[in-house]
């Protein structure tokens, strides 16, 4: 069977939702097919579609028999094991009931020849830079097999991500689907990341917004929604760096069909009112001749129902003109891409200057937040002690690189960005500051500092937002800001997009991007809007207009920020104070590019 996808005039539709796909073919056979569209515009839903998790209403859909595919929501379940990813949980299971005293059939035919699988499997995430394989005993058996049997949750979402796309590549697939697969990946892993797909046996075709994976597609495939909200498909032969120079030269000659309709528009209405005055000059001046009896009364009743049946087809014929511009106009104008963007801002009173937002002092045996610690060390480090110091501080900005400072303060709108490899602990040290002020919280590992105060008003964004699936946008929202009118939450939710009935749809049938929105307007349509933001890869799974909003929300928001993020080009546009090194244990105004290496 030919190692291809095709799409054979596929339509579809959500339940109670207008068609979002409708006679849509396609074959996907390049080497890495890049597949974008903005978010909500159905490229998740594709995916289900060709993995038959879902039935299109008409059409068929050939696909190879073995289909590997990276979800987007990888690590989201608390009963997710990394064993899961490999298949290989049954035959752990297996092995852990021999060395139990258990004997039976079934365990050995459960375990066949995969005596070896544990050795084997650790052996394949450290070759791929999965940094805790690299930390495990490899002559430890009982150290693979709680590795092996860890929650994903328990790691980094780069490391997770790692951890996937070794079990996806080592399982010898006909046909790879990837859903947005550098989330999280730091700048050694995607470079690993890429040095894989273009060693690929078979075709990739994979949804992304990184500019950097997507410069080395064979084919561009582009999902975009018409007025109606139609999805069409589209695909362009070479990397974005095509795509965008024939969609640039497209848009420009729309643009230009636009313009010259409109001239000839105007043309046919200025021909048609010169008309119009030429008539009406006739007119008068035909009842001029009448009043004046220069002819005689039959010969001027002749001339007068000749001149106006020639003025009726004179007024005919310019009517049309005009009508047949207008016609020409609306149809440029519907070649015209629509890009809706989001406008919602964040706007509260600006922090003063002096203002302490955080302080965070180091712990003093800290070697690496991800570094094995015993219980007692663990439940020491993660006690919040929050204290209520609001005093002026004032911050030196002009530092260029200094050694892991014992105590780090964040002032006024300040905008720190932490940094370093996957599982270095950033995550971990934002949780830590979000839950400053909850006592009950314990970190599963000791964060690189412990919180001695935390501001009050503050809102956080993790990097795996996990909302009821079950509940509707609006109720989401509503569970979050329950002192807000539905009609003002509605109002705000349409400046994100989400308008009309698109407000009740439920939050599992979401997009990744979307449930971002979402995660957005829960936290941030609170009022008084937060004066501590902390987002955790923020820009993974938004499209690149998205994107583009972030930045410019982010430049015109007035309070502090602490950021965690691999996106290089994101953390190149936005501003950043001070950069927190969690690898290389340093902080200073370095560029972003060289703190992520």
């Amino acid at each position: 069977m030919p190692h291809h996808i095709t799409l054979d005039h596929i339509s579809y539709a959500h339940p109670g939702e207008p068609p979002l796909f409708t006679d849509l073919s396609a074959v996907f056979s390049a080497p890495l097919t890049g597949l974008i569209g903005d978010n909500g515009t159905g490229k998740t839903t594709l995916f289900r579609l060709i993995l038959s998790e879902i039935k299109p209403s008409h059409g068929t859909i050939s696909t190879p028999p073995r289909i590997a595919y990276l979800p987007q929501d990888l690590g989201l379940s608390e009963h997710q094991h990394l064993a899961d990813i490999f298949g290989i949980t049954k035959i752990l299971r297996a092995l852990d009931a021999l060395e139990s005293g258990e004997y039976s059939p079934s365990i050995y035919d459960t375990i066949g020849d995969a005596w070896d699988i544990e050795e084997r499997t650790l052996a394949v995430l450290a070759e791929y830079g999965f940094s805790p394989a690299r930390t495990t005993d490899a002559a430890d058996p009982h150290a693979i097999r709680d590795l092996l049997m860890r929650p994903l949750s328990t790691f980094s979402g780069g490391q997770t991500v790692t951890a996937a796309l070794t079990a996806l590549l080592h399982s010898n697939p006909e046909f790879i689907l990837l859903d947005e697969p550098t989330n999280n990946l730091d700048s050694a892993a995607k470079n690993r990341l890429f040095a894989a797909l273009g060693t690929l046996a078979c075709p990739a075709l994979i949804i992304s917004h990184d500019r950097d994976l997507l410069a080395r597609m064979n084919a561009i495939a582009e999902l975009h929604a018409d007025r109606e909200g139609r999805a069409h498909l589209r695909i362009y032969e070479g990397n974005y760096d095509a795509y965008r120079a024939v969609r640039k030269a497209e848009e420009s000659a729309a643009h230009r069909r636009v313009s010259e309709a409109k001239n000839e528009a105007r043309k046919a209405e200025r021909e048609r009112v010169e008309n119009q005055i030429k008539l009406d000059r006739n007119a008068r001046r035909g009842r001029e001749f009448e009043r004046s009896k220069r002819k005689p009364g039959m010969a001027m009743g002749l001339d007068k129902n000749s001149s106006e049946r020639s003025a009726g087809k004179l007024h005919t014929a310019h009517e049309s003109m005009v009508a047949d511009a207008r016609a020409a106009v609306s149809e440029a104008q519907e070649n015209l891409r629509v890009q809706e963007r989001i406008y919602l801002e964040l706007v509260q009173d600006a922090l003063p200057l002096g203002r302490k937002v955080l302080e965070l002092h180091r712990v003093k045996n800290d070697s690496c937040a991800s570094t094995p610690q015993n219980a007692d060390l663990k439940n020491a480090y993660t006690q919040n002690t929050v204290s209520r110091e609001t005093q002026p501080y004032k911050v030196d900005y002009l530092l260029q690189i200094q050694d892991f400072p014992e105590v780090l303060i964040l002032t006024g709108p300040e905008h720190l960005h932490i940094t370093g490899t996957n599982g270095s602990g950033k995550t971990v040290l934002l949780n830590a500051i979000a839950h400053a002020n909850d006592p009950d919280y314990r970190s599963p590992v000791p964060p690189a500092y412990q919180v001695l105060y935390r501001l009050e008003n503050t809102a956080y964004l993790p990097q795996r937002i996990i909302l009821d699936p079950e509940l509707t946008l609006l109720e989401t929202v509503q569970r979050a800001n329950p002192g807000a009118s539905e009609q003002h939450l509605r109002n705000q939710l349409a400046r994100l997009l989400f308008r009309r009935e698109s407000v009740h749809q439920r939050i599992g049938d979401l997009s990744g991007g979307e449930r971002f929105r979402a995660a957005v307007a829960q936290v941030l349509l609170a009022d008084p809007v937060p004066q501590l933001l902390m987002l955790d890869e923020p820009t993974n799974n938004l499209d690149i207009s998205s994107v583009d909003w972030l930045v410019q929300a982010l430049e015109a928001y007035t309070g502090a920020l602490i950021v965690v993020s691999h996106d290089e080009d994101f953390c190149r546009r936005i501003r950043i104070d001070r950069t927190l090194n969690l690898s290389t244990k340093t902080l200073g105004k370095e560029p972003f590019g060289e703190s992520a290496r």
